[in-house]
């Protein structure tokens, strides 16, 4: 056989060969790598933030990042400017789904990138001038197919610190409703009892016995607390990922819709359990 055919058939062997591992290679759509992108302030940061990080990346072709910054919010984008910040995440990562825990920080006056302050605590155009701050978070976040989750503050039992969570949770819950691609997860069934008080202690998956939830602040979680709160929220999180693009309803809960947008409030049958 002549030596230059010879080599040609070599060659379309070997390519063939590369061809085929490379297709035996290549994820199948279902299988491709989706991202989670964790923004917030310390309750990221700690134990909450890390233990959701692990639970979403011990699922198979999942990968979960995290940006976070202690003492931050929507209030001072002079400190910290989490509308720069989200812009860059989402960028960089191009994440599926985006779950946001932000405001515990906020109840305090309205402040520009310069510093320069815009709305007082307490008068009558805060509470606007804050929706729509959080209303240009959302959109900042936002693709067509992304999702955002907006963990609801959990409730404290801080007689003056929930006072004003009453209002920036509130507001928060406003604008988020108002966003289509957006879903608000109320928590406070979470750490209540059934008699509607703080739930102090709890069962916790990994330890023997119920762990307090809370830090001596009252606000932060412990370990134990923040893999309590992680594996409240992880399944939201997963029933969004596993969702039509167009639906942001997560099936543990109940959902009431307004204005295109979803409100997830958990079964009764899951208060103050783990």
């Amino acid at each position: 056989m002549d030596n230059a055919l010879i080599r040609a058939l070599v060659c379309l062997a070997l390519l063939w060969s590369v061809t085929v591992r490379a297709e035996e290679g290549r994820p199948d759509a279902a299988a491709r790598s989706r991202t989670v992108l964790l923004l917030g302030d310390s309750l990221i940061v700690t134990s909450f933030g890390e233990s959701l990080e692990q639970l979403l990346n011990a699922q198979p072709g999942l990968r979960a990042v995290r940006r976070a910054k202690s003492s931050t919010g929507l209030a001072r984008p002079d400190f910290f400017d989490w509308m720069k910040v989200g812009r860059e995440e989402v960028e960089r990562h191009q994440p599926d789904v985006v779950v946001v825990i932000l405001g515990g920080n906020d109840g305090q006056g309205l402040t520009d990138e310069q510093g320069k302050a815009k709305v007082q605590w307490g008068v009558s155009g805060w509470e606007a001038a804050y929706q729509q701050r959080a209303t240009e978070f959302l959109r900042t976040l936002s693709a067509p197919g992304r999702k955002v989750l907006w963990v609801e503050l959990p409730f404290t039992g801080l007689p003056r610190f929930e006072r004003k969570l009453e209002i920036i949770r509130r507001v928060l819950r406003e604008a988020v409703r108002s966003d289509s691609a957006s879903t608000h997860l109320e928590t406070r069934p979470f750490f209540v009892d059934a008699r509607g008080h703080l739930l102090r202690e709890a069962p916790v998956e990994g330890f023997r016995k119920p762990m307090r939830l809370r830090m001596a602040d009252g606000v932060h979680f412990t370990v134990a607390g923040g893999r309590y709160f992680a594996n409240k929220v992880h399944p939201v999180v997963m029933s969004l990922l596993e969702a039509p693009p167009e639906q942001a309803v997560a099936p543990i809960g109940t959902g009431s819709r307004e204005a295109g947008s979803t409100s997830l409030v958990p079964s009764p049958l899951v208060r103050g359990t783990p």
